[in-house]
């Protein structure tokens, strides 16, 4: 079984190393053609777009996974949240009509960034559907095919950018590479799952149900998400676009290394469902792994730290970004080990009380953002990030050690 849940970790690590390396590369190319500000701009839109993602995520998939042992509910899944990701697309779109701009401090929402979440607002129905098919990745432990997908797209999006920034300089072509790319991306995905998608149907009763069930993990999700992302919606109300271009370069980076101890987790989810009920099994798969995730998280910090620097190659303008990115590593260990906990009181089924402990830090977030950012900017976010996940660390670690008492 650790030879699977190494060769399927290794392949969600392949797909983030593929996927973030063609992004990496996306990101200086965007960062050197449009500068500072261009890239704000661009962070502004994709950061708030994204930010729906987790919305038509919902954490449908640990549940279905618990209910679905034969997989024929595979198209309820996939319709659910299709129909999900058509009311976000308008969702977003009224939203971001009301967003503020003030022209004179380039801070805000202008016409054009509004434009941009327009194009870009379309990837949330091209994720809904790979998400979809990644349960039935994680449940037949076969993410190989999710890595193929991902590839495929994420170097069509980097095609279609090369192109545009060689030839048209255009910041509106780079939301339209990455619907394309995320197009290619979902079809590839739903090819790989082997599972018919037609005739359209949705069993009502099944989708209200696990909807019903998912509700604390879905609320859980999105009150993480707020506290995780709200500083970039913050700076972008309260600071000029070039502030908000060089917090997002950092958080880019910062984004890809807290993503690794989600895919040890998704790999060892369904084992950790299967081991529930010993308690001493349970006991050792989690401590071995917090052990790996802390010791390997002090390893990142070490070469990050050094390696940060490098962020001027991209241009000279990020050179600001290193003093946040360090700020964001010293918070590695907590997010690695905190990633670890979650899932392993999900499988206890402790889902309403994850949902009120990322409520109470989403809420403590958003305070303290407001409070520092008008004031300390993006150096406030940075260490409001790192202190946020430190108190949901000790209200996990807290729960876990209880739970492990009353066995």
């Amino acid at each position: 079984m650790h030879k699977i849940i190494l060769k399927n970790t290794t392949y969600q690590a392949l797909t983030r190393l593929i996927t973030s390396g063609a992004g990496f590369l996306i990101t200086l190319l965007i960062a050197r053609s449009f500068g500072g500000l261009g890239y704000g701009e661009f962070t502004k839109v994709t950061a708030f777009v994204s930010f729906f993602y987790l919305i038509a995520d919902f954490g449908l998939n640990a549940i279905y996974i618990k209910k679905d042992d034969e997989g024929k509910h595979f198209r309820d899944l996939f319709y659910l949240r299709f129909l999900i990701s058509i009311i976000l697309i308008i969702t977003v779109n009224a939203i971001a009509l009301v967003l503020p701009y003030n022209k004179n401090l380039d801070s805000g929402f202008s016409d054009i960034t509004r434009l941009g979440i327009f194009i870009f607002s379309f990837s949330i129905l091209f994720q809904s559907i790979v998400y979809s098919c990644s349960a039935v990745f994680q449940k037949k432990l076969k993410y190989d095919f999710l890595m193929i997908s991902s590839g495929f797209g994420a170097f069509l999006t980097l095609f279609l950018i090369l192109i545009n920034v060689y030839l048209f300089k255009s910041i509106i072509n780079i939301y339209f590479a990455f619907i394309m790319g995320g197009f290619l991306t979902a079809v590839i995905s739903v090819i790989g799952t082997k599972n018919k998608i037609l005739p359209i149907c949705l069993n009502f009763k099944f989708a209200k149900n696990l909807v019903k069930e998912t509700l604390p993990i879905g609320l859980m999700l999105i009150f993480n998400l707020i506290y995780f992302r709200i500083d970039i919606f913050l700076l972008s109300v309260f600071r000029s676009t070039t502030d908000v271009g060089i917090y997002g370069l950092s958080y880019k980076f910062f984004d890809f290394l807290i993503a690794l101890p989600l895919f040890l987790s998704n790999s060892i989810y369904p084992m950790l469902l299967r081991k529930r009920e010993n308690k001493n099994a349970f006991f050792q798969i989690v401590k071995k792994y917090f052990i790996f995730s802390l010791v390997f998280s002090l390893l990142l910090i070490l070469i990050f730290w050094f390696a940060s620097p490098l962020f001027t190659f991209i241009k000279k303008d990020f050179i600001a970004s290193v003093l946040p990115f360090r700020i964001f590593l010293l918070s590695l260990p907590i997010f690695f080990t905190t990633s670890i906990l979650q899932w392993a009181l999900i499988a206890q089924n402790n889902q309403k009380f994850l949902m009120y402990v990322y409520l109470f830090c989403a809420f403590l977030n958003i305070i303290l953002n407001i409070i520092f950012i008008p004031h300390w900017g993006y150096i406030a976010s940075a260490i409001i990030t790192g202190i946020s996940e430190f108190v949901v660390f000790i209200f996990l670690v807290s729960k876990f050690i209880k739970n492990f008492k009353k066995y």
